[in-house]
């Protein structure tokens, strides 16, 4: 090999070499920005994931309240239920006594219509046999004045 030629292909293996890191710096540059890139998209995704996971408790305890409120208006939906099915049966009951006592008091507006008949001719009766009597009276006094 010539003596020249020797430099000039350490300075072509210099070039080449010197080309060979600026690409591989250029690479690994590009790679740095992308992996940053990906580390902020990370952050921002664990950023979004934590606000969705205080999103969903937060949805979770509305749906507890949400659960909780539905029993005890279900609850007191069937205590009102029971308590007018009791004061039906109250009414119910208030009705048939109502019925009852209002047939109680045809028959005694009866019983008395009939008391009052039997009043009204036994008075008659009475009537007529003071009558006989004031006229026997009257008779037996002539025929003791007699």
């Amino acid at each position: 090999m010539n003596a020249r030629l020797l430099p000039v292909l350490n300075v072509i293996g210099c070039l080449a070499l010197t080309a060979l890191i600026i690409v591989q710096w250029r690479k690994e540059h590009v790679l740095d920005r992308t992996a940053a890139g990906l580390r902020q998209q990370l952050a921002d995704s664990r950023a979004e994931t934590a606000a969705e996971a205080g999103r969903r408790a937060a949805l979770e305890r509305d749906i507890t309240i949400l659960k909780e409120s539905i029993e005890a208006t279900q609850q007191s939906a069937e205590k009102s239920n029971l308590a007018l099915q009791e004061k039906e049966q109250i009414a119910t009951s208030l009705q048939t006594e109502i019925a009852a006592a209002r047939e109680q008091i045809t028959n005694w507006e009866q019983a008395i219509k009939q008391r009052d008949e039997r009043i009204a001719t036994l008075n008659d009766q009475l009537h007529q046999t003071r009558q006989r009597l004031e006229e026997a009276i009257a008779r037996l006094r002539e025929a003791s004045n007699q």
